[in-house]
C-alpha cells in the first residue's frame, strides 16, 4: 500500500488569481491531475500578497513531484513561476500501512 502525502505549495502567479484558478479548476487539470491520482483539496491567494498562492492536494507519496516533472511545461504557460514554487510535505503516518 501506498503511503499518501498531503502536499502543501506555494508559489507566486504572473497573472489574477481569477484567471489562474479558471485554468486550475479546467476539465484539462483535472484530468491531468487524475493521471497521477492527485487529489486537489484546496487552492487560494494570499490575504496580503495577490500574486502568490496556495495549493493543497493529497496523492500518493512521489507523484505530485512526477506531475510536476511532466506537466512543468503546461504549468508554466498559465504565469506560474516555477522559480518560487516551495512545497511542504505532511502524512498522518510514517508507515505506509496508513
Amino acid at each position: 500500500m501506498s503511503l499518501f502525502v498531503t502536499s502543501v505549495f506555494t508559489f507566486k502567479i504572473e497573472s489574477t488569481f481569477n484567471e489562474w484558478a479558471a485554468i486550475f479548476d479546467s476539465a484539462e487539470s483535472e484530468k491531468r491531475h487524475s493521471e497521477f491520482d492527485i487529489k486537489p483539496i484546496f487552492r487560494g491567494v494570499s490575504i496580503d500578497d495577490p500574486q502568490k498562492v496556495i495549493v493543497i492536494h493529497q496523492a500518493p507519496e512521489g507523484n505530485v513531484k512526477k506531475f510536476v516533472e511532466a506537466n512543468g511545461d503546461w504549468i508554466a504557460t498559465h504565469r506560474v513561476d516555477l522559480s518560487t514554487m516551495e512545497e511542504n510535505s505532511w502524512t498522518s503516518s510514517l508507515t505506509k500501512d496508513n
